[in-house]
């Protein structure tokens, strides 16, 4: 190459250098634009029930009652709970021998006796069988969410929820706060359908006879 040809060269390098500069500038000194998005959810429902539950005892010991099959979906406003209970007290058939002390369960015809009342649900563990309150037994506490891990004391039997006020819910799998587990939402909803499960228990002593009970499944605000 000759001399006058490398600074022909050298020039148009600079030339397009500069070019390039002068080209992006624009980018650098463009203004912030801000446009807005928005989106509606609209209700998709709720949740539905299918099942019944009758057990036909022959024998002392445990009794499976049946299955309930949870349905569908929800998306109120959070936070919210699905509880289950029973409400015995007002049991066309309980008469004046039924008392809240002994409320939860299936109650006899003449409200004198009762049979313990248990369900399963996948929230509470494959093999874990808890006992389900009566809305009038006497140490009845409702919901309340918590900001400590393992201190609730709420009676209430919870099936599924959102509160992202409950430390035992947000804490995540490892019950610590503030780890990477963290379920920052409480929320511990299950993916439908899910089945609950219920059984009771009858004793060797345990009166012959009807037992009934009125069980409730209901999503509330939680307070």
């Amino acid at each position: 190459m000759k001399p006058k040809d490398k600074k022909m060269t050298a020039k148009c390098l600079i030339l397009a250098l500069v070019t390039g500069l002068t080209m992006a500038s624009p980018a650098f000194a463009a203004g912030r634009t801000e446009i807005m998005a928005r989106a509606t959810v609209p209700s998709f429902g709720t949740y539905s029930f299918e099942g019944v539950l009758a057990g036909d005892v022959t024998k002392p010991g445990l009794c499976e009652l049946g299955t309930i099959t949870v349905k569908g979906t929800y998306n109120g406003p959070y936070p919210w709970v699905m509880r289950i209970y029973t409400d015995n007290l007002n049991f066309a058939g309980a008469g004046e021998g039924f008392g809240t002390e002994n409320s939860a369960g299936l109650v006899s015809k003449d409200g004198k006796y009762t049979l313990p009342l248990q369900a399963n649900c996948a929230n509470w563990g494959m093999d874990e069988w808890l006992r389900i309150p009566d809305l009038n037994e006497e140490g009845y506490k409702p919901y309340s969410p918590t900001a400590e891990v393992g201190v609730g004391t709420h009676t209430d039997r919870i099936i599924t929820a959102i509160d992202p006020r409950n430390a035992d819910w947000v804490s995540g799998p490892d019950r610590v706060l503030f780890t990477p587990d963290d379920n920052i939402l409480g929320d511990i909803t299950m993916e439908t359908p899910f089945d609950i499960k219920f059984r009771t228990n009858i004793g060797p002593n345990t009166p012959m006879g009807n037992y009934e009970g009125r069980i409730y499944i209901e999503i509330v605000p939680a307070p």
